[in-house]
């Protein structure tokens, strides 16, 4: 006990230097060459980074994100200063904010998402830690929030944009079309196709439809490509932009609702298989 009570005091301001040096360079999520870089500059020795680096998070002046890879934490809350799109996208790499966090970004639903939603295109697992599955999805809390990673080839990692989240955090995230599209599809996450026929039908306004119907050709989903031509015809968008949809080639019917009976109307114009619940 002895020696611990009389650590704590040449510890502590120790550290508190190094979090505001850290700080001071714009680093609220910051990597252990950054911490060794900063405590270079302060005159500290590398042999005592790692022990100042525990001893933070222990106090809950730093989170730990993963191996090597640090959140500076507010000191009245405790929790990371860090815009969260920012810790989720320092997860995995290369990554981008996608499905229900890239929509809710962009004001295509008020939904607020049980977890922040990645896609990569690396085939990994998320980093060891407090790992946990919901739907099939893997999840990793960092800091009491859960981030799920999306895997998808990497032809489909596609129209990534960098958004200012706040003064300091820069994000990856999938523009508003492109994610958009995920509704057409990734069903594991969004329950069903509502999700995506509410959103055109509440903001296609807000949408560029030729990039849309672009990103959908891109990504190269017959059944997406159709399903989207259907629900832009109901909402009697122009033949000369649903053009490349109705073209593109798909084998056979594709059900509206891959989780429902293919039972319903067969639309041969759109190949698709009218199978929507009813309400």
């Amino acid at each position: 006990m002895a020696s611990h009570s009389t650590f704590r005091p040449y510890g502590e301001p120790l550290g508190v230097r190094l979090v505001d040096s850290l700080q001071s360079a714009g680093l609220d999520l910051f990597s252990s060459a950054d911490a060794h870089g900063e405590a270079g500059q302060l005159g500290l020795s590398r042999g005592h980074v790692s022990k100042l680096l525990h001893q933070l998070t222990e106090a809950r002046r730093l989170t730990r994100v993963k191996r090597g890879l640090y959140a500076i934490n507010d000191a009245v809350t405790r929790s990371p200063r860090v815009h969260p799109f920012a810790i989720g996208t320092s997860l995995v790499t290369p990554s981008a904010i996608s499905h229900w966090s890239a929509l809710q970004h962009w004001g295509l639903t008020e939904q607020v998402p049980g977890a922040v939603t990645l896609s990569s295109p690396r085939r990994t697992f998320l980093p060891t830690g407090q790992v946990e599955a919901t739907h099939g999805l893997r999840a990793r809390v960092v800091a009491e929030t859960r981030y799920q990673v999306v895997s998808i080839v990497e032809s489909r990692f596609f129209a990534v944009t960098d958004v200012w989240m706040d003064e300091r955090s820069r994000v990856s995230v999938l523009d508003r079309e492109r994610a958009l599209l995920d509704a057409f599809q990734h069903f594991h996450v969004f329950g069903s196709l509502s999700v995506g026929l509410g959103i055109l039908d509440d903001h296609l306004h807000d949408l560029d439809v030729d990039r849309l119907v672009h990103h959908a050709i891109r990504l190269d989903i017959g059944a997406v490509a159709k399903r989207l031509g259907w629900a832009l015809e109901r909402l009697q968008v122009p033949e000369r932009a649903l053009k490349p949809l109705l073209t593109h080639p798909v084998k056979g019917d594709t059900p509206l609702e891959p989780g429902r009976p293919a039972r319903g109307h067969h639309d041969r114009r759109w190949q698709v298989i009218e199978n929507l619940a009813t309400r």
